[in-house]
């Protein structure tokens, strides 16, 4: 999450390990408040977990996927396709890609590339994760190689 830059919908892996880590952090709760623990268990800070589930809970709500409406869905499907055409250009293909033993200088390309799209790639996650947050593969750009 960025802080400072407006609302970023987080990717669907996010939202769920920071759903795992609050189910985990609200059984141990449960089961300190339940059992009579002894040892060890007795140092575990109940204040302190219940602050860190109450702050899962804004993670889980400041990273959900927002509803866009259609004008709103219309434009960033444009501003999508837009940064799509731009990224294509110089894009290393699949071959290139999947061999580059046989394509010398392939690393390098796709290095060069990375760097010059850095912020398109930023963006076009962005945008898809706001269009599609059920799916998790909406944000790979991979799918946009050409085979050769």
């Amino acid at each position: 999450m960025t802080r400072g830059k407006g609302k970023i919908p987080m990717s669907v892996s996010e939202l769920q390990d920071i759903a795992g880590m609050k189910q985990e952090a609200e059984a141990t709760l449960k089961h300190v408040t339940e059992h009579q623990v002894s040892g060890a268990g007795e140092m575990i800070d109940k204040g302190k977990l219940k602050a860190e589930i109450a702050r899962y809970d804004a993670i889980l709500h400041e990273g959900a996927p927002v509803k866009v409406g259609a004008i709103r869905r219309d434009a960033l499907s444009k501003e999508a396709a837009e940064i799509r055409a731009e990224m294509e250009k110089g894009m290393p293909t699949r071959d290139e890609m999947d061999h580059p033993a046989r394509n010398p200088g392939a690393v390098h390309k796709h290095m060069n590339w990375e760097k010059r799209n850095l912020k398109n790639i930023e963006r076009f996650r962005e945008i898809q994760r706001t269009l599609e947050p059920e799916d998790p593969t909406a944000t790979n750009y991979d799918k946009f190689r050409k085979e050769k």
